[in-house]
């Protein structure tokens, strides 16, 4: 079978999915929820990847990926948001919400991705 673009997204998704989990370890305040949520991101692409050929419907399972990564940035705002906000008015360092931005620059991309590689599928369909 010939993959699509789609695949190889889905693949840059979960591991930068991963990335942002490891990444989400340097930042000051936390929600129990993201890491797990991150993770199973990346399993779910990782699963896209091996059995969307092979079930209906396999190409709406990068878009449960991209919810999953979309909560995880989503939760990780509230425990952040007085630190970037203090950091960006220089009433703090912006060291302390630097490891924050770059895990949220991440998580967004991956996010991105994801819901980009839902549109082509993963494998081209025979004619």
């Amino acid at each position: 079978m010939k993959k699509t673009i789609g695949f190889y997204l889905s693949a840059l998704a979960a591991v930068l999915a991963l990335i942002g989990a490891v990444l989400y370890g340097s930042v000051p305040q936390t929600n129990a929820l993201v890491r797990p949520l991150l993770i199973l991101s990346a399993v779910l692409s990782v699963a896209v990847l091996a059995v969307s050929t092979r079930i209906p419907c396999g190409n709406l399972l990068p878009i449960l990926s991209a919810l999953l990564c979309m909560g995880a940035v989503g939760l990780s705002i509230g425990p952040m948001i007085s630190t970037v906000v203090f950091a960006f008015m220089g009433m703090s360092p912006m060291s302390s919400a630097q490891g924050y931005l770059v895990f949220a620059c991440v998580g967004l991309a991956a996010w991105l991705i994801s819901v980009i590689a839902a549109f082509p599928g993963i494998v081209k369909k025979q004619a």
